[in-house]
């Protein structure tokens, strides 16, 4: 106290202290020279309102003065006019007022000290506040707003998920898309997580989009699930480019001399089809379909490709039809995104369960396929006498442009494994699983069955139907129409993408943007096809009873990426179908109602279900008694 006294004396000792004190720079501000002789404040515990207050007065105080019109005084520019001159202010200054300020004034003041003190302690987290906000106000524009303008409209996504909730929590995915449908137009958007899906499902559009601009919708997608699975960029059905043309090309030639549609492939469908039926005939009775419909499909398939079959009742048959449906359900399960849009998820324990069982299902799958490709090499390598088959023709091919020095193009060892694969898969899985559905709507609707068995049997004289008598039958074609639209076995169509940017409809599809054909939507529609949930293979036929053409019925797809099968599946499905309906009676057991329930995967298949099986007798004319 005694030095802060001496000090306070010293500078009290004379009027010049004070000019040393303060040195006006007008450019800046005040600032102290000598601060020790300055004591503004105390160190009790209020200095912070004291201090407030105080600089409120002072701030108020200051305002006036330099709102006083009074003119510079001669020696304004040395320090003591400086100080002469804001004294002469103070001086003109009603002091009654300035000691006695306005009560809502001086609260201005002080409250606004005090605010403006709190802001400045908080400054820098209201800071990254108002950023994080900032950023959050950005990114839900983007996601909302940007990114989906030049897209058709549709559902709103949720952030990240896309639309992947509405499809996990409907109750069916079938009357969703149709409310989008009706809310949206016959082309919307749904955002598979972040990624934007452009359905098309309307007739007129995907004539324009699928036929009309085939060249730019025909590309599919590539990602890390279908590339791992399928070793690289191989096979027909994922491929696109100069790859794809060539191989599908070959493909279709090598079916077409096969005899795909006509007499020869005929045959070797029958010899399947009476398999079937003997096989129906020892285990009368009561029969789970599931199994001898894989096995009867399967082996017509496997005898074009690999020129072998398996007997009914085949546990490796069955086996390989349960592999085909695993993964069916596994790849459009929603984890499957996530392995796409992460890859490195597939090596995380707690998160690559399925994707090690979707890769041993690949590893069985290319055992059973490189089994059948040493067999075959094996044969040719003996010199023995072969039957032809695909993998015959194949190997030929390869061996052929080998001794003539012709480019390989794209034919190799792993790309005819990989299209082994393909053909297996789409000649398997879609016929099986459209068979079930026939037998099961069959079963459940025992008035359509005896129309069909009465028109087999006025129109057929024969043991046995051939695709010949298809015309006289339209009521059985109707059938297998309804069969066919009903089961609407695609629940989501293969994925395609934009070759190039192009703009449509006003809609601007930029290069890789994911585009498909609904048509699962389009044969669900009720304009075109009324009370859809119905089965009703009326709707097939015209008031004459004749068959009658629905443009909107396209269980094949469209366009150049339109099913590589179809005459093979068409033929399938009537020989297999008709015939069976022909010499057997499906009931269902007594006391059970079989459930139409739709199991989603790739393909949409019916619950497992049993039929009671008994034989039609027919007398020795093969008429019915």
């Amino acid at each position: 106290m005694s030095e802060m006294n001496a000090s306070s004396t010293n500078c009290e000792s004379s009027p010049s202290s004070y000019l040393r004190v303060f040195r006006f720079l007008p450019v800046t501000k005040l600032s102290l020279v000598d601060n020790k002789c300055i004591h503004r404040f105390n160190s009790c515990t209020r200095q912070k309102l004291k201090e407030v207050l105080a600089w409120g007065v002072f701030l108020d105080g200051l305002s006036r003065c330099f709102a006083s019109n009074g003119e510079h005084s001669e020696g304004f520019e040395s320090d003591q006019g400086k100080i002469s001159y804001y004294a002469g202010l103070m001086e003109n200054v009603d002091r009654s007022e300035k000691l006695t300020l306005n009560g809502a004034h001086f609260l201005g003041v002080f409250c606004g000290a005090v605010l403006l003190l709190r802001i400045a302690r908080y400054l820098p987290l209201l800071l990254n506040v108002y950023s994080l906000l900032l950023c959050l106000a950005f990114y839900l524009s983007y996601e909302l707003i940007y990114k989906r303008r030049r897209f058709p409209p549709g559902p709103m996504p949720w952030l990240v998920a896309g639309n992947m909730p509405d499809f996990l929590f409907c109750s069916s995915i079938d009357d969703l898309f149709q409310s989008w449908k009706k809310r949206y137009g016959g082309v919307f958007t749904v955002w598979i997580g972040p990624i934007p899906l452009v359905m098309v499902s309307d007739l007129l559009s995907i004539k324009k989009y699928f036929v009309q601009h085939a060249e730019l919708f025909s590309n599919r997608w590539r990602n890390h699930v279908t590339d791992t699975f399928m070793g690289g960029v191989n096979g027909v059905v994922q491929i696109d480019g100069p790859k794809w043309r060539e191989q599908r090309r070959f493909a279709l030639h090598v079916l077409r001399d096969f005899g795909v549609g006509r007499a020869l492939m005929e045959g070797k469908i029958m010899d399947e089809v009476n398999a079937f039926a003997a096989y129906l005939r020892l285990n009368q009775r009561r029969v789970a379909m599931n199994s001898p419909v894989a096995v009867c499909v399967g082996n017509v398939i496997n005898n074009m490709l690999f020129g072998m079959r398996f007997p009914q009742g085949s546990a490796e048959m069955h086996h390989l039809h349960s592999l085909l449906d695993q993964q069916s359900r596994l790849v459009i399960n929603p984890i499957m995104g996530l392995y796409i849009a992460a890859p490195w998820t597939t090596d995380v324990p707690l998160l690559n369960g399925m994707w090690n069982e979707l890769m041993a299902i690949r590893s069985e799958l290319y055992d059973f396929l490189q089994k059948q490709i040493d067999d075959h090499r094996s044969i040719l390598a003996c010199g023995e006498a072969i039957e032809d088959d695909f993998t015959f023709t194949y190997m030929r091919e390869m061996e052929k442009r080998r001794q003539t020095g012709a480019d390989m193009g794209y034919f190799d060892d792993w790309q005819m494994k990989m299209l082994l694969l393909d053909l297996f898969f789409a000649g398997m899985e879609t016929t099986v699983t459209t068979l079930k559905w026939g037998f099961l709507l069959a079963t459940i609707h025992p008035d359509v069955q005896r129309k069909v068995q009465e028109e087999l049997d006025n129109q057929c004289m024969g043991s046995s139907v051939t695709l010949a008598d298809r015309p006289r039958l339209p009521y059985t074609q109707a059938v297998i129409n309804e069969i066919q639209r009903f089961a609407n076995i695609l629940p989501i169509n293969l994925l395609r993408t934009v070759a190039e940017d192009v703009s449509i409809d006003g809609f601007h599809f930029r290069q890789g943007t994911l585009v498909i054909p609904q048509i699962s939507i389009l044969m669900n529609d009720e304009h075109f096809f009324p009370d859809p949930k119905q089965f009703r293979p009326e709707r097939f036929l015209d008031q004459s009873g004749k068959l009658r053409r629905i443009d909107e019925f396209l269980p094949f797809s469209v366009g150049k990426r339109q099913c590589l099968g179809e005459s093979l599946a068409r033929a399938e499905l009537f020989l297999i179908f008709s015939n069976l309906l022909k010499q057997f009676e499906f009931r269902a057991p007594p006391g059970e109602q079989l459930s139409t329930r739709r199991l989603l995967g790739l393909t949409v298949s019916p619950p497992k279900y049993e039929c009671l099986v008994e034989t039609r007798k027919r007398d020795e004319n093969h008429n019915i008694v």
